[in-house]
């Protein structure tokens, strides 16, 4: 490598998301893995100055950049993080850039087909100006591959990190009761798939508790109707937004973590739950059985007898001793240290 990087993000600007903590974990784990006397920037909103620490070099994002965003020509490499990004420099010689992909959730989720060509050509325009596109999962690289132009040589596959708990001081949810309880987190919409879940407790006495922001009210009013219509209303608790000390409580005391979406480009709480050795229940729909592995558990199908049928094999399995072992070593694999080696030997080939 001969000059420096700028990671990109710009995305920072919206705290609490998938991208934030994509950012903020990966960013960090870039600067424990810096190799000597090579620059790094950070490209990040003005509110956010400081948060790799206050002897980082920052560029803060400016929305008159989506216009002119002028290369800085002491770093030859531009990592954009975002795949529906509006800022990127004007190349000129000698600058790369690489783009992280994280899904193309859009085809998953029943858009027209005029939606779906208006996000794929966003998303190619990116490529078209990408020296090298990483996915976050053999799924998405997959995906780019057969809904879009690029040469397989340009794309590569970079598994995300997890988000490991900063403190053993977990916090239990107030809502929570004594009772047995299956656990799920997400954003509240359609592709959470969350309202097939109330299924799983039709022949048990366990609880399910569902927790994250509702961006949909009627999706959460769909999955409410539908505890109602299964008669186990009572025992579905939608709990919100919590803290990380609360999601890791819930992880380390739920009897599984059920996830049944249908459009993930990696599905991070899974391996979340994984690695405190907690069993995991998920669909077979787009990167989850990538990322959960052979040691996870299946719904064959969504409609509400076979996810109650899951339920009923997975209460009635006999776990042998090593089963968390089996968990805890799978999910070792997703880390960021490791992540951020891959994208360092991924900059220095430029």
């Amino acid at each position: 490598m001969n000059s420096g990087v700028i990671f990109d993000c710009e995305r920072m600007k919206y705290p609490n998301t998938g991208l934030y903590h994509f950012c903020k974990e990966l960013g960090s784990a870039l600067l424990r893995q810096q190799p000597n006397h090579t620059k790094f920037s950070f490209y990040l909103p003005e509110q956010e100055k400081g948060v790799f620490g206050a002897d980082q070099h920052y560029i803060f994002q400016s929305s008159h950049h989506k216009f002119w965003l002028k290369h800085n020509p002491t770093h030859h490499i531009w990592h954009s993080t975002f795949q529906g990004t509006q800022y990127l420099p004007f190349k000129t010689k000698g600058l790369k850039i690489v783009s992280t992909i994280h899904d193309l959730n859009f085809l998953h989720e029943n858009k027209s087909s005029l939606k779906e060509e208006k996000y794929l050509l966003k998303v190619q325009k990116l490529i078209n100006k990408s020296d090298h596109i990483v996915a976050i999962s053999n799924f998405v690289r997959s995906q780019v591959l057969e809904y879009l132009r690029i040469d397989e040589k340009k794309i590569s596959v970079i598994y995300n990190g997890t988000n490991k708990p900063k403190t053993l001081d977990y916090v239990k949810p107030e809502a929570v009761t004594e009772k047995p309880f299956f656990f799920s987190i997400g954003t509240i919409l359609e592709k959470k798939n969350f309202h097939v879940l109330p299924a799983m407790l039709l022949h048990n006495d366990y609880e399910l508790i569902i927790a994250g922001i509702t961006q949909n009210e009627g999706y959460k009013n769909k999955i409410i109707a539908e505890a109602q219509r299964l008669g186990v209303a009572d025992r579905v608790k939608l709990i919100g937004a919590i803290s990380d000390s609360e999601k890791y409580w819930l992880f380390n005391h739920c009897a599984a973590f059920c996830f049944p979406s249908i459009a993930e480009g990696f599905g991070l709480p899974v391996v979340e739950a994984m690695q405190f050795g907690t069993p995991v229940i998920l669909s077979k729909a787009t990167s989850l059985p990538e990322i959960g592995g052979p040691h996870a558990f299946y719904f064959d199908s969504l409609d509400a007898d076979s996810v109650s049928e899951t339920a009923d094999r997975f209460l009635q399995t006999v776990f042998e001793k090593e089963f968390k072992t089996k968990l805890i070593n799978w999910a070792a694999q997703f880390d960021w240290d490791i992540a951020a080696k891959a994208y360092w030997n991924l900059y220095n080939k430029f």
